[in-house]
């Protein structure tokens, strides 16, 4: 196989991982805008932002935490878990990420979870007063990216929708300015250059003057 081969390949094969790639993220921010409960059920996991500090130091407010797909009857006390409830008793459930503190069943065998935040002495228990079924439980804890969670709320807000519409905008319009000019430019060559090769033609095909002969003239002697 020669280079030419290999670079036709290669080309190949990026542009099939771009569609693939691209097809995932299309498919992930359809599901996650359309239907964000399903989100983690369908790709395994799903990212979240910290907006509290009572998992400090151990998480941090503006965090993002990525949490994955759960089996309830796997969950251990002290597993971290991601979880829907009314921090602010204002009828408003609030996305937490909390430590379990304890896990009971209820008559009719439903698993129960309390939750603790995080505190340095593991010795006096401070638990939540809330108490979690499996339904309302959304993922569990995998890893955490320090303060990405700014640039995402930024994202999410009015100004930051508005930032990324002005500079897409502008993106787009910067590349169909280059693609016009450089076509422009193809254009002026290509008829630059047939001008030129028009002229190298009738050059060619434009007979050369005769030049005079030059006879002997007949003398009389």
């Amino acid at each position: 196989m020669n280079d030419k081969q290999n670079k036709g390949t290669w080309d190949l094969l990026k542009t099939v991982i771009f569609f693939v790639v691209a097809g995932i993220l299309l498919s992930y921010v359809l599901i996650e805008a359309i239907l964000p409960n399903q989100t983690i059920k369908v790709f395994g996991f799903k990212p979240y932002v910290v907006i509290t500090n009572s998992m400090e130091p151990e998480i941090n407010v503006h965090d993002m935490v990525i949490v994955k797909r759960f089996d309830a009857n796997q969950l251990e006390v002290d597993d971290i878990i991601t979880f829907m409830a009314d921090i602010n008793y204002d009828g408003t459930k609030e996305v937490v990420t909390h430590y379990i503190y304890s896990i009971t069943e209820n008559p009719q065998g439903d698993l129960i979870f309390q939750t603790r935040p995080y505190y340095e002495e593991p010795n006096i228990p401070q638990p939540d007063i809330w108490f979690l079924t499996e339904s309302e439980i959304l993922g569990q804890y995998m890893f955490r990216i320090p303060k990405l969670g700014v640039l995402v709320l930024f994202f999410q807000s009015p100004f930051g929708i508005a930032a990324i519409s002005v500079n897409v905008i502008v993106i787009v319009t910067i590349v169909i300015l280059i693609k016009t000019g450089k076509k422009e430019k193809t254009v002026v060559l290509n008829e630059s250059n047939q001008q030129s090769l028009s002229a190298s033609q009738n050059e060619t095909l434009e007979p050369s003057p005769k030049k005079p002969s030059s006879t002997p003239e007949n003398k009389n002697d």
